[in-house]
């Protein structure tokens, strides 16, 4: 054998008699030197895996365990019977057995039940329901799609054209809620359907006064199209362009008139009237803004009722 070997062999048997634990006088003569690297403080200092640790080790993963320590815990007793009786309480205290409380595990909540693909899915448009959509299956099937904008692209490469189809649809509930999306395919189906599910996990929420107008006039800019829109009071419908019709039909917005100015591209109109809608201020804004009351804004602001209490 030679001389690497050797020491190799010589290093993995120090390793394993350290990692022994039996303090016996033979087991030390055997050792020869290595009784003397390995002192009293160097063994107390390794865990004793002979005891249970409460908090990381389960109990009932370990019964085979307990039982055996209580078997031999009785052949030491022998002819005790007093203490004998006392025998489980015993084992508990020396191994450090003990029950862990009843909310200490954490309960995860049950898995749902698989859906059926062919119950939640749409065969018109190829739509399904999904966790990754992020709003509930009662929810999906009241959902109104609009397909705005379908039209061919064409990427231009070394090595030649490569078409493909570009779909932009908005979704939204009626109630306030809506959401676009973009997608890129080289079906269209296919790409209605990328953009279908990116708008609905892109619903926000809008605010509406009254629920069927906004709450006041908005002059917003997105690129090279500036949306004018101006809130109207009750049956006088949505007087604006068909793009935008398409979306207020989605949120849930019934009196509107609106006028769009430079650009009309369909993309920058849809993206202009979602940025517009988002710089709306609430009357909960007003209040905290002005110190008032928000029973008080809503007389002064929406009413035409002026508080007493307020300054000329």
């Amino acid at each position: 054998m030679s001389t690497i070997a050797l020491r190799l062999a010589r290093r993995v048997q120090a390793t394993a008699d350290i990692r022994a634990f039996s303090a016996s006088t033979a087991v030390e003569k055997k050792r020869g030197t290595l009784g003397t690297v390995v002192s009293a403080a160097m063994t107390k200092s390794f865990p004793d895996f002979s005891k249970l640790d409460p908090i990381y080790d389960d109990v009932s993963d370990n019964t085979s365990i307990i039982e055996l320590w209580k078997k031999q815990k009785a052949q030491e007793l022998g002819s005790n019977i007093s203490s004998a009786s006392n025998i489980e309480a015993m084992v508990n205290k020396e191994r450090n057995i003990v029950d862990p409380p009843a909310n200490f595990f954490r309960k995860y909540p049950k898995q749902p039940a698989k859906i059926n693909l062919e119950e939640v899915s749409n065969a018109d448009d190829g739509m399904f329901w999904s966790e990754d959509l992020l709003i509930p299956f009662e929810q999906f099937g009241k959902l109104s799609k609009k397909t705005l904008v379908v039209k061919r692209t064409t990427q231009m490469t070394s090595k030649g054209k490569i078409p493909s189809m570009y779909a932009m649809v908005v979704v939204g509930n009626g109630m306030g809620s809506a959401g676009y999306g973009e997608g890129k395919s080289f079906e269209a189906s296919k790409a209605v359907v990328m953009a279908t599910r990116q708008a609905i996990k892109s619903m926000q929420h809008f605010p509406r006064y009254d629920d069927r107008t906004i709450y006041h006039d908005i002059e917003h800019k997105f690129k090279a199209t500036k949306l004018l829109l101006w809130a109207r009071r009750p049956g006088f419908g949505c007087r604006v362009s068909p793009v935008v019709h398409e979306i207020c039909e989605c949120i849930g917005i019934q009196d509107l008139a609106g006028k769009i100015h430079g650009s009309r591209n369909p993309m920058n109109v849809i993206k202009t009237v979602f940025g517009a809608l988002q710089t709306q201020r609430v009357p909960d804004d007003l209040a905290r803004a002005r110190g008032l009351r928000l029973l008080d804004v809503y007389h002064t602001y929406y009413g035409n009722i002026k508080p007493t209490y307020v300054r000329k």
